[in-house]
């Protein structure tokens, strides 16, 4: 071992041999991220059915519209949104065509997505989730309850 760490060819050899290995290690993670992502889009955006309800009787759908992610399709719909952003966490929306969260209300914009159990909370910001074809999407203006922090479903 001794030898080796005198040769100082051969351990410079090494520092760059592992990190190539760390360097390829990284670029396949990446193109695995990207194409499983290319694969899930089918490579261009989706046209899913989206809503927007206001809890007070009134919801308003737009099927067909266009968008890669759930965000792309709110714009892509004439959606005016109000949001505030969180760096690489995305996007929270604050406000839907005029109607703005209430903390005195306990009232919130939240979007879910229809499954065959019923209506799915989402699980992450707008303008990272990648919609799939054919995908039900309703913002629904739900409650939040104080104490469990659980948001209403919609009806």
């Amino acid at each position: 071992m001794t030898a080796l760490l005198k040769n100082k060819w051969i351990l410079a050899t090494m520092v760059v041999l592992c990190l190539a290995i760390v360097a390829f290690s990284a670029f396949g993670y990446y193109y695995y991220q990207y194409t499983d992502l290319v694969d899930r889009i089918g490579g261009a955006p989706s046209s899913i059915n989206l809503s927007v309800d206001y809890a007070n009787g009134t919801r308003q759908w737009f099927n067909g519209t266009i968008g890669a992610t759930l965000y792309d399709a709110m714009t892509q719909a004439g959606w005016n949104v109000e949001a505030t952003s969180f760096g690489v966490m995305g996007l929270y929306v604050t406000s839907i065509n005029g109607v703005e969260e209430s903390a005195e209300d306990l009232k919130y914009w939240s979007w879910w997505t229809w499954t065959e159990y019923g209506w799915s909370h989402g699980g992450s910001a707008c303008d990272k989730y990648i919609v799939s074809a054919s995908e039900s999407i309703i913002w629904y203006y739900s409650y939040c309850d104080p104490t469990t922090w659980e948001m209403t479903a919609p009806p």
